[in-house]
């Protein structure tokens, strides 16, 4: 039995992962990556800096663990790959070459190559996405991809002739998550997110690029990868990831402060080249869920880019929906803004104590609010969607929008 995992960022080796016989799981960062990025450093993780110490517990268990898919489409990958329930490792051996960000994961210390890239027809794409959650691979490949979520989805790379199947590492560009089957608490889901990233990219937020596309008759979001650009890996963690949080207490259910976005600002900004441009777009998009009524901006639906110019930034709006809007059973937040969680009871004034909690000053807070609603109340008119009947959502958009501003310039 295999225990330990080498650890590749950038296609560079960082260290090894290694697994004692007690189960629990160890990191240790080579002593070259040590030299190049400097003790304390967070190149992988703000919740893993660089040290010359080996490092376990839970921030590490819950990072590799938050690679991973959630729920059933964790379950249905790990009966497809003969691993048993929770055992994260182990899977991460057989999906760890394509994660999120620019972090992979191999059982060897061979040379990671630009793996293989297997042409789909139409037809096969088709059959593929039509079927989910039930992922059937083209004959002879097997599922060796992983990305985060509860949501039944395929990895798949659009070539200039059409799709691929990404294998052995091979880089995907873009998600596509078909309407769900089962548990269907919100109708038209993918198409209402379409639409609502569209009405971020509208007013100017930084926002993933999505389209809607019909496969066998179901319809489906395809969605470009953002950790992804130029054909090479952008590095980038979710929230959950960088203050060590595991993914099934990825909702905020403490009132106590510091809150989620506060620890967030706290850590991020130190690691930001701009600190105020990363505090900026945090409470931006913070601001934009808000208004959109979107009851599912947990901790895992914010995300950073690691080692970029900025050192440390915000990542686009992804996963937004106005699901409190659409279905009133969605009101919690996801994450706490001044000690609320409640859709139903947050203001505009939670916003602005929320911000001061990170350091923000008034001036500065009431800027971004007053940006973000107007511009989302400029963009709704330009926002036509496709199957959908958006007036009702689109009106008490526009009124949330008024009211959030109204209340935190009081």
């Amino acid at each position: 039995m295999n225990d330990r995992l080498v650890v590749w960022l950038h296609g560079v080796r960082l260290g090894e992962v290694q697994r004692l016989r007690n189960g629990r799981l160890r990191l240790r960062f080579d002593d070259d990556a040590v030299a190049r990025h400097g003790i304390g450093a967070r190149p992988l993780s703000l919740s893993l800096p660089v040290t010359d110490r080996r490092v376990q517990g839970p921030q590490l268990e819950r990072f590799l663990d938050n690679l991973l898919p959630e729920s059933s489409v964790r379950s249905a990958l790990e009966r497809e790959h003969g691993v048993r329930p929770g055992d994260t490792f182990t899977l991460l051996g057989a999906l760890g070459r394509e994660c999120a960000g620019a972090v992979q994961l191999t059982a060897d210390d061979r040379p990671l190559g630009p793996g293989r890239l297997v042409p789909l027809t139409d037809d096969a794409v088709a059959v593929l996405v039509s079927r989910l959650p039930t992922l059937d691979p083209p004959d002879g490949e097997t599922v060796s991809a992983s990305l985060g979520g509860v949501q039944a989805k395929v990895l798949l790379t659009r070539t200039d002739d059409g799709w691929a199947w990404p294998a052995d590492g091979a880089m995907s560009t873009h998600i596509v998550k078909p309407e769900p089957v089962t548990d269907v608490a919100v109708p038209d889901l993918v198409r209402w997110e379409e639409w609502t990233l569209r009405l971020a990219r509208t007013a100017g937020l930084p926002a993933a690029t999505a389209e809607l596309a019909e496969f066998d008759g179901r319809t489906a979001i395809v969605v470009e990868r953002f950790d992804r650009r130029g054909g090479a890996r952008v590095h980038q963690e979710d929230m959950a990831q960088a203050l060590g949080v595991a993914a099934r207490d990825k909702y905020e259910s403490s009132s106590a402060r510091p809150s989620r976005l506060e620890s967030l600002a706290a850590v991020a900004a130190a690691e930001a080249t701009d600190p105020d441009a990363l505090l900026t777009g945090l409470l931006a998009q913070v601001t934009f869920n808000l208004v959109v009524g979107n009851g599912d901006a947990h901790a895992k639906n914010y995300s950073l880019t690691l080692g970029d110019a900025a050192g440390c930034a915000m990542a686009p709006l992804y996963d937004v929906a106005p699901v409190y809007l659409l279905n009133p059973a969605y009101q919690h937040f996801g994450l706490a803004l001044d000690g609320q969680p409640r859709l139903r009871h947050l203001t505009g004034a939670h916003l602005v104590r929320e911000a001061a909690h990170w350091g923000m000053r008034e001036p500065a807070v009431l800027e971004v609010v007053e940006r973000v609603t107007t511009a989302v109340r400029e963009a709704l008119p330009h926002c036509a969607a496709v199957g959908l009947d958006t007036d009702d959502v689109a009106e008490q958009i526009a009124a949330r929008a008024a009211r959030v501003l109204a209340d935190a310039s009081v």
